[in-house]
Protein backbone atom coordinates (compact mmCIF):
# COMPACT_ATOMS: atom_id res chain seq x y z
CA UNK A 1 0.00 0.00 0.00
CA UNK A 2 1.43 3.40 -1.02
CA UNK A 3 1.76 5.94 1.78
CA UNK A 4 3.15 8.87 -0.19
CA UNK A 5 6.69 10.20 -0.55
CA UNK A 6 9.21 9.75 2.21
CA UNK A 7 12.11 12.12 2.80
CA UNK A 8 15.32 10.74 1.36
CA UNK A 9 17.99 9.86 3.82
CA UNK A 10 21.56 9.19 2.80
CA UNK A 11 23.90 6.92 4.66
CA UNK A 12 27.36 5.58 4.05
CA UNK A 13 28.09 1.93 3.52
CA UNK A 14 31.02 0.42 5.40
CA UNK A 15 32.59 -1.68 2.66
CA UNK A 16 35.50 -3.10 4.65
CA UNK A 17 34.04 -6.47 5.53
CA UNK A 18 30.26 -6.33 5.00
CA UNK A 19 28.09 -7.82 2.31
CA UNK A 20 24.90 -6.05 1.28
CA UNK A 21 21.90 -6.66 -0.94
CA UNK A 22 20.03 -3.77 -2.50
CA UNK A 23 16.39 -3.52 -3.50
CA UNK A 24 15.04 -0.82 -5.78
CA UNK A 25 12.14 1.06 -4.17
CA UNK A 26 9.82 3.32 -6.18
CA UNK A 27 9.49 6.92 -4.98
CA UNK A 28 5.74 6.69 -5.47
CA UNK A 29 5.32 3.65 -3.23
CA UNK A 30 7.91 3.68 -0.44
CA UNK A 31 7.93 1.25 2.41
CA UNK A 32 6.49 2.31 5.81
CA UNK A 33 8.92 4.10 8.14
CA UNK A 34 8.20 1.46 10.79
CA UNK A 35 10.50 -0.92 8.92
CA UNK A 36 13.44 1.38 9.80
CA UNK A 37 14.84 1.17 6.26
CA UNK A 38 17.98 3.09 5.39
CA UNK A 39 18.02 4.68 1.96
CA UNK A 40 20.78 5.66 -0.41
CA UNK A 41 20.15 8.26 -3.10
CA UNK A 42 22.70 6.64 -5.43
CA UNK A 43 23.69 2.99 -5.57
CA UNK A 44 27.35 2.03 -5.22
CA UNK A 45 29.29 2.23 -8.42
CA UNK A 46 30.52 -1.38 -8.25
CA UNK A 47 27.13 -3.05 -8.71
CA UNK A 48 26.45 -5.23 -11.73
CA UNK A 49 23.33 -5.10 -13.87
CA UNK A 50 22.24 -8.49 -15.26
CA UNK A 51 19.00 -8.01 -17.15
CA UNK A 52 16.13 -7.68 -14.66
CA UNK A 53 18.28 -8.73 -11.67
CA UNK A 54 20.99 -6.71 -9.89
CA UNK A 55 23.93 -8.00 -7.99
CA UNK A 56 26.12 -6.04 -5.61
CA UNK A 57 29.67 -7.32 -5.43
CA UNK A 58 31.35 -6.97 -2.05
CA UNK A 59 34.14 -9.13 -0.64
CA UNK A 60 33.81 -12.69 -2.01
CA UNK A 61 30.04 -12.87 -2.55
CA UNK A 62 27.39 -11.90 -5.12
CA UNK A 63 24.02 -11.23 -3.50
CA UNK A 64 20.92 -11.33 -5.78
CA UNK A 65 17.96 -8.98 -5.29
CA UNK A 66 14.94 -7.89 -7.28
CA UNK A 67 15.29 -4.66 -9.21
CA UNK A 68 15.28 -3.12 -12.63
CA UNK A 69 18.40 -2.06 -14.59
CA UNK A 70 21.17 0.46 -14.19
CA UNK A 71 19.41 3.14 -16.23
CA UNK A 72 16.82 3.74 -13.47
CA UNK A 73 18.67 6.73 -11.96
CA UNK A 74 15.73 8.17 -10.00
CA UNK A 75 15.29 5.13 -7.82
CA UNK A 76 16.40 4.63 -4.27
CA UNK A 77 18.23 1.60 -2.97
CA UNK A 78 17.62 -0.36 0.22
CA UNK A 79 20.56 -2.23 1.74
CA UNK A 80 20.49 -5.22 4.09
CA UNK A 81 23.56 -6.47 5.92
CA UNK A 82 24.55 -10.07 5.16
CA UNK A 83 26.81 -12.32 7.24
CA UNK A 84 30.52 -11.66 6.93
CA UNK A 85 33.01 -14.25 5.85
CA UNK A 86 34.13 -14.64 9.46
CA UNK A 87 30.54 -15.21 10.58
CA UNK A 88 30.05 -17.77 7.82
CA UNK A 89 33.18 -19.63 8.96
CA UNK A 90 32.10 -19.63 12.62
CA UNK A 91 28.61 -20.77 11.68
CA UNK A 92 30.04 -23.61 9.61
CA UNK A 93 32.29 -24.74 12.46
CA UNK A 94 29.37 -24.71 14.90
CA UNK A 95 27.31 -26.80 12.49
CA UNK A 96 30.11 -29.34 12.17
CA UNK A 97 30.44 -29.55 15.97
CA UNK A 98 26.69 -30.15 16.32
CA UNK A 99 26.80 -32.91 13.69
CA UNK A 100 29.74 -34.54 15.50
CA UNK A 101 27.85 -34.41 18.81
CA UNK A 102 24.77 -35.99 17.19
CA UNK A 103 26.89 -38.76 15.67
CA UNK A 104 28.47 -39.46 19.05
CA UNK A 105 25.03 -39.55 20.69
CA UNK A 106 23.60 -42.17 18.31
CA UNK A 107 26.68 -44.38 18.15
CA UNK A 108 25.66 -47.80 19.45
CA UNK A 109 28.03 -49.77 21.70
CA UNK A 110 29.82 -52.72 20.19
CA UNK A 111 27.74 -55.91 20.45
CA UNK A 112 28.75 -58.23 23.21
CA UNK A 113 29.29 -61.97 22.90
CA UNK A 114 26.15 -64.02 23.64
CA UNK A 115 25.85 -65.19 27.22
CA UNK A 116 26.22 -68.95 27.66
CA UNK A 117 22.90 -70.28 29.03
CA UNK A 118 23.04 -71.78 32.52
CA UNK A 119 20.95 -74.93 32.98
CA UNK A 120 19.84 -76.06 36.43
CA UNK A 121 20.50 -79.64 35.29
CA UNK A 122 21.62 -81.47 32.18
CA UNK A 123 19.23 -81.88 29.26
CA UNK A 124 18.40 -85.38 28.00
CA UNK A 125 17.32 -83.98 24.61
CA UNK A 126 19.93 -81.43 23.49
CA UNK A 127 23.68 -81.41 23.90
CA UNK A 128 25.88 -78.43 24.74
CA UNK A 129 26.43 -77.51 21.09
CA UNK A 130 22.70 -77.56 20.25
CA UNK A 131 21.84 -75.50 23.33
CA UNK A 132 24.43 -72.88 22.40
CA UNK A 133 23.08 -72.63 18.84
CA UNK A 134 19.47 -72.38 19.99
CA UNK A 135 20.23 -69.71 22.60
CA UNK A 136 21.31 -67.32 19.83
CA UNK A 137 17.72 -67.20 18.53
CA UNK A 138 16.01 -66.51 21.85
CA UNK A 139 14.57 -63.03 22.53
CA UNK A 140 17.02 -60.57 24.05
CA UNK A 141 14.85 -60.21 27.17
CA UNK A 142 15.68 -63.77 28.25
CA UNK A 143 19.40 -63.62 27.44
CA UNK A 144 21.43 -64.68 30.45
CA UNK A 145 18.42 -66.07 32.32
CA UNK A 146 18.89 -69.53 33.84
CA UNK A 147 17.05 -72.46 32.30
CA UNK A 148 14.98 -74.26 34.95
CA UNK A 149 13.68 -77.73 34.09
CA UNK A 150 10.02 -77.56 35.09
CA UNK A 151 8.82 -80.77 33.48
CA UNK A 152 10.29 -83.83 31.78
CA UNK A 153 8.67 -87.11 30.83
CA UNK A 154 11.50 -89.23 32.27
CA UNK A 155 10.81 -87.77 35.72
CA UNK A 156 7.16 -86.61 35.66
CA UNK A 157 5.60 -89.14 33.29
CA UNK A 158 3.77 -88.82 29.96
CA UNK A 159 0.84 -86.58 30.89
CA UNK A 160 -0.26 -83.26 29.42
CA UNK A 161 -2.39 -82.48 32.47
CA UNK A 162 0.65 -82.95 34.67
CA UNK A 163 2.52 -80.51 32.42
CA UNK A 164 -0.25 -77.92 32.91
CA UNK A 165 -0.11 -78.41 36.69
CA UNK A 166 3.64 -77.91 36.71
CA UNK A 167 3.17 -74.65 34.79
CA UNK A 168 0.79 -73.15 37.37
CA UNK A 169 2.26 -70.05 38.98
CA UNK A 170 4.63 -69.43 36.07
CA UNK A 171 4.02 -66.80 33.42
CA UNK A 172 7.45 -66.49 31.88
CA UNK A 173 8.56 -67.93 28.52
CA UNK A 174 8.96 -71.67 28.05
CA UNK A 175 11.29 -73.69 25.85
CA UNK A 176 9.83 -77.04 24.76
CA UNK A 177 12.37 -79.68 23.70
CA UNK A 178 11.44 -82.98 22.08
CA UNK A 179 13.21 -86.06 20.78
CA UNK A 180 11.17 -88.64 18.89
CA UNK A 181 11.79 -92.35 18.54
CA UNK A 182 13.68 -91.72 15.28
CA UNK A 183 16.20 -89.62 17.19
CA UNK A 184 15.00 -86.33 15.63
CA UNK A 185 15.34 -83.26 17.88
CA UNK A 186 12.91 -80.34 17.56
CA UNK A 187 10.66 -78.14 19.65
CA UNK A 188 9.25 -74.67 20.21
CA UNK A 189 9.71 -71.45 22.15
CA UNK A 190 6.55 -70.00 23.71
CA UNK A 191 6.43 -66.43 25.00
CA UNK A 192 4.00 -67.58 27.72
CA UNK A 193 3.71 -70.64 29.95
CA UNK A 194 1.51 -73.46 28.66
CA UNK A 195 -2.03 -73.47 30.07
CA UNK A 196 -5.57 -74.45 29.29
CA UNK A 197 -7.24 -71.92 27.02
CA UNK A 198 -10.40 -71.42 24.98
CA UNK A 199 -8.47 -69.87 22.12
CA UNK A 200 -4.95 -69.21 20.92
CA UNK A 201 -2.64 -67.03 22.99
CA UNK A 202 0.99 -65.85 22.89
CA UNK A 203 3.03 -63.25 21.02
CA UNK A 204 5.18 -62.96 17.90
CA UNK A 205 8.23 -64.07 19.89
CA UNK A 206 6.95 -67.64 19.62
CA UNK A 207 8.78 -69.84 17.12
CA UNK A 208 9.38 -73.46 16.09
CA UNK A 209 12.73 -75.11 15.43
CA UNK A 210 14.28 -78.36 14.27
CA UNK A 211 17.74 -79.94 14.16
CA UNK A 212 17.80 -81.85 10.88
CA UNK A 213 20.72 -82.12 11.52
CA UNK A 214 21.51 -78.38 11.30
CA UNK A 215 19.37 -75.97 13.29
CA UNK A 216 16.42 -74.43 11.44
CA UNK A 217 14.33 -71.76 13.15
CA UNK A 218 10.85 -70.84 11.94
CA UNK A 219 9.83 -67.42 13.23
CA UNK A 220 6.39 -65.84 13.16
CA UNK A 221 5.38 -64.72 9.65
CA UNK A 222 2.64 -62.29 10.71
CA UNK A 223 0.10 -64.22 8.63
CA UNK A 224 -2.04 -65.08 11.68
CA UNK A 225 -1.84 -65.13 15.47
CA UNK A 226 -2.40 -68.84 16.12
CA UNK A 227 0.57 -69.18 18.48
CA UNK A 228 -0.45 -71.59 21.29
CA UNK A 229 -3.68 -73.29 22.32
CA UNK A 230 -4.06 -75.69 25.23
CA UNK A 231 -6.85 -78.27 25.52
CA UNK A 232 -7.23 -81.12 27.99
CA UNK A 233 -6.35 -83.64 25.33
CA UNK A 234 -3.92 -81.71 23.10
CA UNK A 235 -1.38 -78.89 22.88
CA UNK A 236 -1.19 -77.00 19.56
CA UNK A 237 1.25 -74.43 18.18
CA UNK A 238 0.74 -72.68 14.83
CA UNK A 239 -2.23 -73.43 12.62
CA UNK A 240 -3.56 -73.38 9.08
CA UNK A 241 -6.68 -75.10 7.71
CA UNK A 242 -7.03 -77.42 10.71
CA UNK A 243 -3.39 -78.52 10.69
CA UNK A 244 -0.80 -77.49 13.23
CA UNK A 245 2.88 -76.66 13.10
CA UNK A 246 3.31 -78.78 16.24
CA UNK A 247 0.65 -80.92 17.89
CA UNK A 248 0.91 -83.15 20.99
CA UNK A 249 -1.77 -85.47 22.37
CA UNK A 250 -2.97 -85.71 25.96
CA UNK A 251 -0.57 -88.57 26.74
CA UNK A 252 2.45 -86.66 25.40
CA UNK A 253 3.28 -89.76 23.44
CA UNK A 254 1.89 -89.14 19.97
CA UNK A 255 2.39 -85.96 18.02
CA UNK A 256 2.29 -84.40 14.59
CA UNK A 257 3.89 -81.61 12.60
CA UNK A 258 2.63 -79.95 9.42
CA UNK A 259 3.55 -76.83 7.46
CA UNK A 260 1.44 -73.86 8.60
CA UNK A 261 1.08 -70.18 7.74
CA UNK A 262 1.85 -69.01 11.29
CA UNK A 263 5.52 -69.94 11.02
CA UNK A 264 5.91 -71.08 7.40
CA UNK A 265 7.64 -74.13 8.85
CA UNK A 266 8.71 -77.42 7.42
CA UNK A 267 7.70 -80.70 9.02
CA UNK A 268 9.75 -80.67 12.20
CA UNK A 269 10.17 -84.44 12.51
CA UNK A 270 11.21 -86.86 9.81
CA UNK A 271 7.55 -87.82 9.40
CA UNK A 272 4.36 -85.82 9.87
CA UNK A 273 3.30 -88.14 12.72
CA UNK A 274 5.76 -89.27 15.34
CA UNK A 275 6.10 -90.92 18.74
CA UNK A 276 7.83 -89.04 21.56
CA UNK A 277 10.80 -90.58 23.34
CA UNK A 278 11.65 -87.62 25.59
CA UNK A 279 10.02 -84.24 26.24
CA UNK A 280 11.33 -81.38 28.39
CA UNK A 281 9.81 -78.01 29.32
CA UNK A 282 12.28 -75.35 30.50
CA UNK A 283 11.21 -72.08 32.10
CA UNK A 284 13.51 -69.16 31.18
CA UNK A 285 13.18 -66.78 34.11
Amino acid sequence: MCLGNTAREETEVDSRNLLYTANVVDDKCPLPKALNVKWLTHPPSDHLAWGSQHFLRQGQGLSPFLGCDRRMKGRRWRYTQLPTQVEDTLSGEEGEEEEEEEEEAVTAPAPQDPVEPQLTEASQVLGTSEIRQLSLHLPARVAGHPWSLLFCTSRDGFSLRRLYRQMEGHSGPVLLLLKDQDGQMFGAFSSSAFRLSKGFYGTGETFLFSFSPQLKVFKWTGSNSFFVKGDLDSLMMGSESGRFGLWLDGDLYHGGSYPCATFNNEVLARKEQFCIEELEAWVLS
